[in-house]
């Protein structure tokens, strides 16, 4: 007798109401970090994309962190995710989509997570919090993101864009706004790229 595989679910994408355990948010999230300019650990740009799939809530953000990570852990311990989402590659500093081999030779680095990163994450992350690497041709680079969304949200015919639009207004002004950082655009695509596998993986096994 065998059993068919109908349905992919991983710790921060369970929507399914009759495998949901509590009420409590189901977060996954995406970070992606920048290095400082001097390739230091001292200071760093993160850029965060919080999605709770059980309700819809999305939110995207990114800032700059004191060497403690003050506001990444304060960030994480207020919402507990079920599910950090991240790239174990290093990338080229403004060109995400490109990657290198020798990382010693570059400097800031985009992408993975520092050191001191990874050890505030397992210090405060909740035990049973799923850690999801992406290899180097998974997830979407910065440019690679706008391509996607101006396929998700294209623009309307009658929407008359200005020269400096890099999308368009049906794009959620929560995206748009933020669409010059790229730590947080970043974080955004692999999501994106994330979400979408899992629901191309339901697709073909059933």
């Amino acid at each position: 007798m065998f059993r068919e595989l109908n349905k992919v679910y991983t710790n921060g994408t369970l929507v399914d109401a009759e495998l949901l355990t509590d009420d409590q948010a189901g977060h996954c999230i995406s970070i992606c970090e920048e290095f400082s300019e001097d390739g230091s650990d001292s200071k760093n740009n993160f850029g965060i994309c919080v999605l709770d799939c059980s309700t819809s809530q999305f939110n995207l953000s990114a800032f700059e962190d004191d060497v403690c990570r003050t506001k990444l852990e304060t960030l994480m311990r207020q919402l507990r995710p079920k599910e950090v989402l991240f790239t174990k590659v290093i990338r080229l500093p403004h060109q995400c989509g490109i990657f290198v081999d020798d990382a010693d030779s570059f400097a800031p680095l985009q992408g993975t997570l520092s050191v001191s990163t990874t050890r505030l994450l397992k210090s405060v992350l909740p035990a049973a919090c799923l850690w999801t690497s992406l290899r180097d041709v998974e997830g979407f680079g910065y440019d690679v993101t706008l391509q996607e969304l101006k396929t998700l949200y294209p623009a309307d015919d009658d929407e008359n864009m200005d020269d400096d639009a890099i999308l368009s207004e049906s794009v959620p002004e929560s995206i748009r706004s933020m669409v010059d950082c790229k730590n947080a655009i970043t974080a955004l695509g692999s999501m994106i790229w994330y979400v979408g596998t899992l629901f191309v993986c339901e697709g073909s096994i059933r």
